[in-house]
């Protein structure tokens, strides 16, 4: 259940912020190969990997995980 919301959610915050994958792997410095499994469910980002995306993305990482609607930024529930 955790796994699908964090890849679902993973994918959405960057469609929203509007940065391709690539974008994202030269500003976090994330392998653009991974940044495409965290999305599509084919692999489990790290703890810490996770926490690098939650603050790049401006999201929390209860958001991420589907846990709630506090503390996002932009808020993208009403998506």
């Amino acid at each position: 259940m955790y796994s699908k919301n964090l890849s679902e959610r993973l994918l959405k915050a960057r469609e929203m912020s509007k940065f391709t994958q690539t974008e994202v792997s030269k500003e976090t410095g994330l392998n653009r190969n991974n940044i495409s499994r965290y999305e599509t469910g084919d692999r489990e980002p790290d703890v810490e990997t996770i926490g690098v995306l939650a603050e790049f993305y401006g999201v929390s990482i209860d958001w991420l995980f589907g846990l709630g609607t506090q503390g996002t930024r932009p808020n993208y529930d009403h998506i």
